[in-house]
């Protein structure tokens, strides 16, 4: 419901009675006066005002016959409405002349009229503003848990590439053990030739020699089938570091991207939420 507060009410009659000389009350809806320039019958309820806000009529015009008649029961003066989109929410009475204080007793009503609905709407503009301002506090908790997800991705990526490189070099000095190791093979091979010739030499009592040759060469063939089968083994896990490192380097870009993007937008969103507490502060004035 729209209402005059008794602080607009006696600025009004105040600041108008200042500039005319007329004195002049301003009554609430229920015609109960709440702004009086001379500040003498506050809160006294006006009879004319009483009618008006009845509905009786919209205005009460006393002229200086219905004052003499009255014996000065009633003043000369001018009362009219006080409506807010159709609402009366009180009145408006000067003492005077008629023809003068007529059309000042119109104008402070349409001032106390724009007034209420000046308030109104800045009390609407509040509310969106402060209904924005709780979104963007949402929005923007959202965004730092965003962006602290994005901190700790972008860390993550970047010991997963470490990590990768690692593995890296240390496939590359497994191929350096694995190459002594068929150096070690080769010459194990020769050896248990060497063993075998020698065996062969000795005739009958080079048997049991000989049977330790062939186990020596033997031992010489299996180290270097598998040194072999590691060498595979090695480049099947080369090739595979070799994918998780491009991968991993493009998530580390698309996770640094991320970590400026969501930065940004914590910024803009900072700035947001200043220009709106600076609206707020501004509408509330």
């Amino acid at each position: 419901m729209n209402q005059i507060s008794q602080e607009m009410a006696q600025q009004l009659v105040e600041f108008v009675s200042g500039e005319t000389g007329y004195n002049m009350i301003v009554c609430n809806a229920d015609g109960v006066i709440i702004g009086d320039n001379r500040k003498e019958r506050l809160g006294v309820r006006h009879a004319a005002a009483s009618r008006i806000m009845r509905g009786e009529v919209d205005s009460i015009a006393v002229s200086k016959e219905d004052e003499i008649r009255s014996d000065k029961k009633m003043r000369e003066g001018y009362n009219i409405v006080i409506k807010v989109d159709g609402e009366r929410i009180g009145t408006f009475g000067i003492g005077g002349p008629i023809e003068i204080v007529k059309p000042i007793a119109k104008i402070a009503a349409a001032v106390i009229a724009a007034r209420i609905q000046e308030i109104q709407s800045f009390d609407l503009i509040r509310g969106v503003v402060s209904e924005i301002s709780r979104s963007v506090q949402q929005t923007a908790a959202a965004i730092e848990k965003i962006c602290s997800g994005a901190e700790e991705l972008n860390a993550a990526s970047a010991t997963v590439a470490h990590a990768v490189t690692d593995v890296g070099s240390k496939v590359k000095q497994t191929n350096k053990v694995l190459d002594f190791i068929l150096d070690v093979a080769d010459e194990t091979r020769l050896l248990g030739l060497n063993a075998a010739i020698v065996a062969a030499q000795a005739g009958i009592h080079g048997r049991g020699f000989s049977v330790v040759a062939n186990e020596i060469r033997k031992l010489g063939n299996t180290s270097s089938s598998s040194v072999e089968q590691i060498t595979e083994i090695l480049e099947e896990i080369k090739s595979g570091i070799a994918k998780v490192s491009s991968i991993s380097g493009k998530t580390s870009a698309v996770s640094e991207k991320q970590l400026l993007a969501t930065q940004q937008i914590t910024r803009d969103i900072e700035n947001i939420q200043k220009s709106i507490d600076t609206l707020v502060a501004s509408v509330g004035r």
